[in-house]
């Protein structure tokens, strides 16, 4: 076989352009499957539009000072450059002069880089495609980008240019979920192959621009069959593997922040208001529906929202202050998988009975046990007390005296926009009800609710709320209270559930995924009155002055409403109660005594493998692909058309399969002198090259041409026949002369 030149000889001159661009376009390709990568830490693909403007920037500065012959020294740190303002105007455009970034760039980065921080190891997948994480997502990319540009075209390497990018990629994939995880896996090896034989052929074609257009045009089907068939097996055997699905050696995501390091309620129900699954957590009878609340946090020290320390009363008897303007609200809770010892409970508790220690908190109206934690089968009795509070009453009502200065109270180091964006927000407000609402309103109408925001209370997860303006039911809750207190407004945060599903009438099936959090704000003879931020969200008996009606979240499970999971009935036995006049409705009993109910929507395992149509399609699409080159050269060989056009295709055939076996041919030879070079190069096919030449020669010099050559003689053949014999004859001693990357190549480029 004929060595050719490895590489372009750079110090005379480079490879042809659209040579460059194809190797250019394959390393591109791949940097390409390296970010959709990122679908395993985003959902959606917002995020691919901009991390392709990297990938474009990235490699398309590298051509370019390759192209101007830039020394490395000068080139990288070009690249670099290129990508670093590329980032800046992705993600920190309002923060550019002109084009150029300014000392206000590096400080919003420092901002959410420092948030990032704070999140990263308790980050679950997925994350939102803000606040940061954008920006860490970007600057990953582009520093794969720019050592697979260094190492493809500046070390002349070939696969060792995918290291960098396959190295992000496994680090995303430890990060991230299960999303696409087999088929981008499948996508990156195939464009992975077809990188690898693409920069093999850079670096191994003939430098003539003629030729090494030619050879790359023969080279792309093999590249892509070749890859089309490592990717299949490679997404066919990978999920079936002994130990694919098993548990890893080492957890790498959501490390850190766990239970035992429970700092407040709010905290301690944090991975509820993020967890969307169905588990049933307590059951509410009740005479109406409504928020169900935990507790009440008036303590904020800029990190967190908590429960200042304050001394517990027995829950016996009265709780709190009579109301004049309020209904009872009866409930009876039953709890199954809740856990904690603060009891869920209609706002504002007058009556609790049902746990022997059961205290009361009346400052936050908060019910807790002492005991130990709620178990499942525990039962309490609540009588709430369930105002209708009265727009017109709100507005005439002031906010200066809430009992205790820790309602106004923030950190001295609270970020200034906080106090800024809660006085241009409410600045045509006259008074505390019409500064709530149109906070209420800003929030509901300018920011998006997303379960995708990482969880955080701090300084920077404010300003990257404000700034990127979506978030869970915490960042709206806690930001709101904080914007109020900035106004003079007593302003605390309450923790609970939504009302649940409603699963037979008064019964109300309360699941993780109904906790939520929300702001009250106080009002002088009066109380405190909850307000609604987050979008999608309406309290019920509160739409008169919030002007919202009742919402929550119910996908997935089917009440008095629509869904896919049906909630079946409680099965345990209550401890106690007030006394049988508490509600009529109420039974003292639930039946089944086996205990044998477990959390609803317990999820399948789910399958990391092919479904079983798409495995036959795709082992079909393998064969075919498999198959196409012999049946195409079967179907050319037979489609006839004039002797002269078949000897024709039968010589060129012949002289491209010598060329590939190492043989100098040329056009400029007659078939008689390329039988006579190929003896002298390649003997093996000496004879038959020489009887093709021979018949050839006649074809095209005899008067009678090539007629009679499908003439079939005594012995069944014809000179037509021989010849096809004698081109298979050549073709098979070339074939098993090469190498078996060399046969692949052939088999998936000859289609002839």
């Amino acid at each position: 076989m004929t060595v050719r030149n490895p590489r372009p000889d750079r110090r005379t001159g480079q490879p042809p352009l659209e040579r460059d661009i194809g190797a250019t376009l394959a390393v591109a390709a791949f940097s390409v499957a390296v970010a959709a990568g990122y679908a395993r830490v985003f959902s959606g693909w917002e995020f691919m539009n901009d991390l392709v403007v990297v990938v474009i920037v990235g490699h398309g500065v590298g051509l370019v000072v390759r192209r101007l012959a830039l020394p490395s020294w000068l080139a990288v740190p070009a690249v670099a450059a290129a990508l670093v303002w590329a980032i800046t105007v992705l993600y920190y455009p309002d923060t550019l002069t002109f084009g150029v970034p300014t000392g206000a760039t590096w400080d919003l980065f420092q901002v959410e880089l420092t948030g990032v921080r704070e999140q990263f190891q308790t980050a679950v997948a997925p994350v939102i495609y803000a606040a940061g994480w954008d920006v860490l997502a970007a600057i990953g990319l582009a520093i794969a980008v720019l050592l697979a540009d260094v190492f493809a075209f500046r070390a002349f390497a070939r696969a060792e240019t995918l290291v960098p990018g396959g190295v992000l990629f496994v680090f995303i994939g430890a990060l991230g979920d299960d999303r696409l995880r087999v088929a981008l896996t499948v996508a990156l090896i195939a464009v992975g192959v077809a990188t690898t034989a693409v920069l093999r052929s850079y670096y191994s074609a003939p430098t003539n621009r003629s030729d090494a257009s030619s050879s790359l045009r023969r080279l792309w089907p093999a590249i892509v069959g070749f890859a089309i068939v490592v990717a299949a097996v490679a997404g066919f055997i990978g999920p079936r593997l002994p130990g694919a699905d098993a548990a890893p050696v080492y957890e790498t995501r959501g490390r850190g922040g766990g239970v035992t390091e429970v700092v407040s309620p709010l905290v301690d129900i944090r991975s509820r208001l993020t967890n969307r699954k169905n588990d049933e957590l307590f059951r509410v009878r009740a005479s109406n529906e409504s928020y169900w609340r935990l507790s009440a946090l008036p303590e904020f020290d800029g990190t967190t929202w908590g429960l200042p320390e304050r001394a517990l009363e027995p829950a016996g008897g009265a709780l709190g202050s009579p109301r004049d303007d309020a209904s009872d609200l009866r409930q009876q809770i039953t709890i199954l998988d809740l856990g904690g010892s603060l009891v869920p409970a209609a706002p504002d508790p007058q009556q609790a009975s049902g746990l022997p220690d059961l205290r009361w908190l009346e400052e936050t109206s908060t019910l807790v046990t002492i005991d130990g934690d709620l178990e499942r089968g525990d039962v309490i009795d609540v009588v709430s007390a369930s105002p209708r509070f009265d727009p017109a009453v709100l507005a005439a009502a002031g906010s200066t005296d809430a009992g205790d200065s820790i309602y106004t109270s923030v950190p001295d180091d609270l970020p200034g926009v906080v106090a800024r964006t809660a006085a241009e927000v409410t600045t045509s407000s006259t008074n505390t009800y019409e500064a709530a609402m149109l906070l209420q309103g800003w929030f509901q109408t300018q920011f998006r609710y997303s379960l995708e925001v990482q969880s955080g209370h701090g300084n920077n997860a404010i300003e990257n709320f404000l700034r990127d303006r979506v978030g869970y039911c915490e960042q709206f809750a806690g930001t709101y209270a904080a914007m109020m207190r900035t106004l003079g407004i007593p302003a605390r945060v309450a923790v609970g559930f939504t009302p649940g599903i409603e699963v037979e009438t008064g019964v109300f099936s309360v699941l993780g995924k109904n906790a939520h959090a929300w702001p009250e704000v106080w009002f002088d003879g009066i109380g405190w009155v909850a307000f609604e931020p987050t979008p999608g969200r309406g309290a019920p008996g509160a739409e008169n002055y919030t002007g919202l009606v009742p919402q929550q979240d119910t996908s997935g499970v089917t009440g008095s409403g629509s869904g896919s999971q049906t909630i079946p009935p409680v099965t345990t036995v209550p401890r106690g109660g007030i006394d049988q006049q508490f509600d009529p409705n109420i039974p003292n009993e639930f039946a089944d005594p086996t205990g044998a109910d477990q959390p609803v929507d317990a999820p399948a395992t789910p399958s990391n493998g092919i479904s079983g149509r798409w495995l036959w399609i795709a082992l079909a699409a393998l064969a075919v692909g498999a198959l196409a080159p012999a049946v195409a050269r079967r179907s050319r060989q037979r489609r006839g058309g004039s002797i002269e056009h078949q000897l024709s295709r039968m010589w060129s055939r012949s002289v491209e399969a010598l060329d590939e076996a190492g043989v100098p041919v040329s056009a400029s030879q007659t078939p008689l002198e390329t039988a006579a070079i190929t003896k002298a190069y390649f003997p093996i096919v000496s004879r038959p090259i020489a009887l093709l030449a021979g018949a050839v020669t006649d074809a095209t010099y005899s008067p009678e041409g090539a007629a009679g050559y499908d003439e079939v003689g005594a012995y069944g053949s014809s000179v037509l026949r021989n010849c096809r014999h004698w081109a298979r004859q050549i073709d098979r001693a070339v074939n098993e002369s090469a190498s078996l990357p060399d046969r692949l190549h052939r088999y998936f480029t000859d289609w002839g």
